[in-house]
């Protein structure tokens, strides 16, 4: 493709010089003048989740992290009803799953079902809009500029937060959740780009993949390092393999480290051996108590579960909590395997869909098509330990961003290519 120029007139008095040229598998962009331009509700989703990673404390008796859904929600509910442009996102794969968490709320009897329903789709609802807007190839370089600066603002607050960059000591407890889990969303960008030629962004992966270990993070260590060697975009065999086995040996290294051993065994110290739920030294955070009761009641109805909400008055009065730590055992309890099997299957095809869709892209839209779906893998190990559904709902309003610039960039192009395509003639024979 050759090198273009365009001006874009934005908002005002300046333009924005931008020249694309192919590399490799990839599209390397060069900006003369940089300038971030992008809709309202791209900025409004990437501000809330980094408010919700730093903002503590309650206002008007909602907590601070809560609006971090709310807000883009509304914002996507006003985009979509302005807009009123064909949906790009493949709404269709998740309306069985939509389906089954509207049917179980219109028959709920525990408390808050309703919010917890709206912000299980409220992702879905955020990608909707966003795919409705029309974006092209620089805007996307656009959001990769965005999500640089975003990365940057991370590492400080997680920097500052715990102390390391005052005191350069690292901290014992951190609680820094949001921060591991946007961070690993971001290492599934940082690895698509690495891997599709800008072998530089493999620093930004490996400061990104500190966030765990300075959180002391478990699965977030898992999650974030295998967003490497496990990503979507097209590489060498000898090369992933290599990467997986770097990883392995980083992550048996850390093991043996005082702050994750202090972590994983209440002794203090233990072997790889002893990993496990049934050994009494491991440390599991009352996991295990929560998770074998709510075993216990998701015998009682297997099938169908308790419905919608039922799991957080039962785990609040087992332990005193919100949230089980653990999404598949949540969903069991309230969904039963009848929705969660729903749940899994639709993520399974998103999945196939992002990788179906990439084939036919390249450049920027090409690198969220691919990084979209390895965050479903980020996505699912996140869920067998942690909240990441509701407790970390940000992550998804963020994750269906990213798929929706994505779906709009390629309609985008699509329609750019039928315009400039010639129409082909129709041979008429005349007799």
């Amino acid at each position: 493709m050759r090198a273009r120029h365009f001006n874009r007139h934005v908002s005002g008095h300046y333009d924005h010089m931008v020249t694309l040229e192919k590399a490799g598998t990839g599209t390397k962009v060069r900006i003369k003048k940089e300038t971030i331009k992008l809709p309202i509700l791209v900025w409004i989703v990437v501000l809330s989740s980094l408010f919700a990673c730093f903002a503590e404390g309650t206002l008007i008796g909602f907590r601070m992290s809560g609006y971090a859904w709310l807000v883009p929600l509304f914002a996507a509910v006003l985009v979509f009803l302005k807009t009123g442009r064909r949906i790009r996102l493949p709404l269709s794969l998740w309306m069985p799953w939509i389906a089954v968490v509207v049917g179980y709320l219109l028959v709920a009897s525990a408390e808050s079902a309703l919010q917890r329903s709206i912000m299980l789709l409220c992702p879905i609802f955020v990608g909707v809009a966003v795919s409705t807007l029309r974006i092209t190839e620089e805007d996307l370089y656009s959001f990769r500029q965005l999500y640089r600066y975003m990365a940057v603002v991370l590492c400080l607050g997680v920097g500052l937060k715990t102390g390391l960059l005052l005191t350069g000591r690292l901290p014992s407890v951190t609680g820094l959740a949001p921060q591991v889990m946007t961070g690993a969303l971001l290492c599934t960008l940082f690895a698509a780009t690495y891997v599709l030629g800008e072998e530089k962004d493999l620093i930004w992966w490996g400061v990104l993949a500190t966030i765990p270990v300075i959180a002391v993070t478990r699965m977030g260590m898992i999650a974030t390092g295998l967003s490497l060697p496990f990503t979507f975009a097209p590489m060498k065999p000898v090369k992933r393999v290599l990467l997986f086995v770097l990883i392995i040996a980083a992550g048996y290294g850390l093991f043996f480290t005082k702050r994750v051993q202090e972590k994983s065994f209440y002794s203090g110290s233990g072997t790889i051996q002893e990993v496990s739920s049934d050994n009494p030294n491991f440390a599991t955070s009352g996991r295990k108590y929560i998770w074998e009761h709510m075993e216990g009641e998701i015998d009682k109805a297997p099938w169908f579960g308790h419905g919608a909400n039922a799991s957080e008055p039962f785990v609040m009065r087992l332990a005193g909590l919100t949230h089980p730590h653990n999404d598949w055992l949540r969903l069991l309890y309230d969904y039963g395997y009848f929705g969660t099997i729903i749940f899994a299957i639709c993520m399974l095809l998103q999945v196939w869909h992002l990788l179906k869709t990439a084939r036919g892209t390249s450049g920027e839209t090409r690198i969220l098509f691919l990084a979209s779906a390895t965050s479903f893998l980020v996505f699912s190990l996140f869920m067998v330990t942690d909240n990441i559904i509701l407790y970390a709902a940000f992550f998804g309003n963020l994750q269906f961003t990213i798929l929706g610039l994505a779906y709009a960039s390629h309609h985008t192009e699509s329609e750019h290519t039928k315009l400039v395509e010639p129409k082909r003639r129709k041979l008429r024979i005349r007799w």
